[in-house]
């Protein structure tokens, strides 16, 4: 079986659930290496990457780090950076929800998810383009929202801090692309993940009937425009943002 992947180096954040976890399974199964990244050590976590990495017969190590700290990023590549290796992927997975009036809305939380939604991506695109500059190829995948392209009451923070992250795509993928580094972003709609639960005082049903498909996206969908992206198949695609969200009504 073609693998798409095969040999490949990936960084993924948030990688212990949600879209992040499954973003690690579908990059495995494609046979690439993986640093999954998470906040804190957790042996269930560490168990479930390990049985992974047996199973599709690639490297899955655990790194640990804060997205609201450079200094804490800062050590968990050079952890990652002491390897060696090529990164040929990241994926800017982790990220903060919120949804809430915006009179109401506290400038500590709208510090709080601006750094970990649009800061900390940009971050760690910076320290992964150290190693991308020198090898003259990469892709990077940041993981935005349809939040950040529509309007929503209750918006105002998270929103912006994912328009901020699309507009961040767009500018780096043109700016990296003479070097052979493609840059995109995936925005899905609502998903079948705990973020969902952030947005309780919005009715589930309103959520369903955004998508022409009536239900919320699996994260195995996301997971797998993430790896078509970080794929070959994608070499002619920068810039771009891929909505998946069974179509916007």
């Amino acid at each position: 079986m073609c693998r798409e992947l095969e040999g490949k180096n990936a960084v993924v954040t948030g990688s212990n659930r949600g879209i992040g976890a499954a973003v690690v399974k579908k990059l495995a199964e494609n046979g690439a290496n993986i640093w999954a990244c998470a906040r804190k050590p957790n042996k269930e976590f560490e168990e479930t990457i390990k049985t992974i990495s047996e199973d599709n017969g690639v490297i899955i190590k655990p790194v640990y780090f804060e997205l609201n700290s450079e200094e804490s990023i800062k050590k968990g590549f050079e952890s990652i950076f002491k390897e060696k290796k090529n990164i040929d992927i990241l994926v800017n997975n982790a990220g903060i929800g919120h949804a809430a009036s915006f009179p109401l809305t506290s400038s500590k939380t709208m510090e709080e998810v601006f750094s970990i939604n649009t800061f900390a991506p940009m971050i760690l695109s910076r320290y992964v383009l150290k190693r991308m500059t020198r090898q003259k190829s990469g892709s990077i995948i940041n993981i935005a929202s349809t939040a950040g392209m529509d309007s929503n009451a209750g918006n105002c923070v998270y929103g912006p801090s994912k328009a901020a992250i699309i507009s961040f795509s767009k500018c780096l993928g043109a700016e990296m692309a003479p070097l052979g580094i493609r840059v995109n972003a995936v925005a899905p709609g609502a998903s079948d993940t705990e973020m969902v639960g952030i947005f309780a005082n919005i009715a589930k049903e309103h959520l369903l009937h955004r998508s022409a498909m009536e239900r919320l996206a699996n994260p195995e969908e996301i997971a797998e425009t993430v790896v078509f992206l970080a794929s070959s198949k994608a070499s002619f695609i920068n810039g771009q943002v891929i909505r998946v969200d069974g179509g916007s009504q």
